[in-house]
């Protein structure tokens, strides 16, 4: 089985990456969170990345998916857990929701009425909330603690998905809301924005 891949970028398109490993070239799709850790350049001073990964064994295909950590792939692994969800699909949904994310709709901190994941409706979420609530502290139970602290408590991750609901419910898709918030974090890089900053200050940056 293969855990993880350490290599050069040869190629990366949207939420796909091939590693150069030691002369083999892996094709890997990659999560929201690798998407944003790996550069867009490939080879890009001979970097190397380090990528944690899944691989899904059907009859007739192989198929890496690759996590930014364990806990990441913990979570792949129980969406896929749930009644209609593939690997594909769970691939889908980690390539729009980090995993503070995820687990937010799993505790119900957040309404899934308020996520927005191309092919999968709402119903689809709220069976994920419903199904893995307890599953969920198999990941661990106190990473899963400290990460359900953040997400009542304002860690960065946290504050910028609140910033970006509160955006979507005045109407901006989601793509729109990410970008602003990007550019206005961009902006402050040396501060620390609580959400009701970060909402003003987007507010001001569209208004320009």
């Amino acid at each position: 089985m293969i855990s993880t891949l350490r290599g050069k970028l040869i190629h990366k398109h949207k939420n796909e990456i091939i590693l150069d490993v030691n002369g083999v070239g892996y094709q890997v799709f990659i999560s929201k969170k690798v998407s944003e850790k790996i550069s867009d350049k490939p080879a890009e001073s001979g970097t190397e990345y380090t990528v944690t990964t899944h691989l899904d064994v059907k009859e007739n295909s192989l198929t890496l998916y690759g996590f930014v950590d364990e806990k990441e792939k913990e979570i792949f692994k129980l969406l896929t857990s749930v009644n209609g969800i593939g690997p594909r699909m769970a691939h889908n949904i980690l390539t729009h929701l980090s995993f503070e994310e995820v687990i937010s709709i799993i505790s119900n901190k957040f309404s899934a009425s308020q996520i927005k994941i191309p092919g999968i409706g709402l119903k689809k979420l709220e069976l994920i909330s419903m199904t893995l609530k307890d599953k969920v502290y198999k990941i661990d139970r106190e990473s899963f603690e400290s990460e359900e602290k953040s997400v009542n408590g304002g860690s960065p991750e946290f504050t910028r998905f609140e910033a970006l609901n509160a955006l979507m419910n005045l109407g901006y898709q989601r793509n729109e809301g990410e970008k602003i918030i990007r550019e206005v974090l961009k902006l402050n890089d040396t501060l620390k924005l609580t959400t009701e900053e970060i909402i003003r200050k987007s507010l001001e940056y569209i208004s320009k």
